[in-house]
């Protein structure tokens, strides 16, 4: 395994053939004078026709109200969409890159609609990831209702 900051040089260096860049990186590979072999982003899009299911917010049932927890994030939301100042800070001082223009293009990747309300399209993006997931034998396989209990 090697650390985050250490792909793109090592690279780059020759010392690995191909590296998997996330984050604010998919923005600046190309300053180390590397390409893409392909872009996952993209790929999951054109695959499924539906959004790319980034993350998820996570705990342990029981320890915290869904429907509080689910008003907690929406509200974060809205605050982040009225002063995208505020956050950019928080990004700043643990982004890999600073530019100001690649760190609100990093926080446009988490900060949308599908952060607010995931809506029918973002539950079938969780949805065909755990399916797929599971057909690979790499998660149990679970139900659509439990996949998307915890985020409406």
């Amino acid at each position: 395994m090697v650390p985050f900051h250490e792909i793109m040089p090592g690279v780059a260096a020759g010392r690995y053939d191909a590296g998997l860049v996330i984050h604010e990186a998919r923005f600046t590979y190309h300053r180390h004078g590397l390409s893409a072999l392909v872009d996952l982003g993209e790929w999951w899009e054109a695959d499924t026709g539906l959004p790319i299911p980034l993350g998820a917010i996570l705990a342990r049932r029981g320890a915290v109200d869904p429907q509080a927890a689910a008003g907690w994030v929406r509200e974060s939301v809205r605050q982040a969409w009225a002063d995208p100042a505020a956050g950019r800070e928080y990004v700043l001082a643990h982004a890999q890159e600073m530019e100001l223009d690649v760190v609100d293009r990093h926080i446009g990747l988490y900060v949308n609609e599908f952060t607010a309300d995931l809506g029918e399209a973002g539950h079938a993006a969780v949805a065909a990831l755990l399916d797929r997931a599971a057909t690979a034998g790499l998660v149990p396989q679970t139900s659509s209702s439990r996949a998307t209990a915890w985020t409406s």
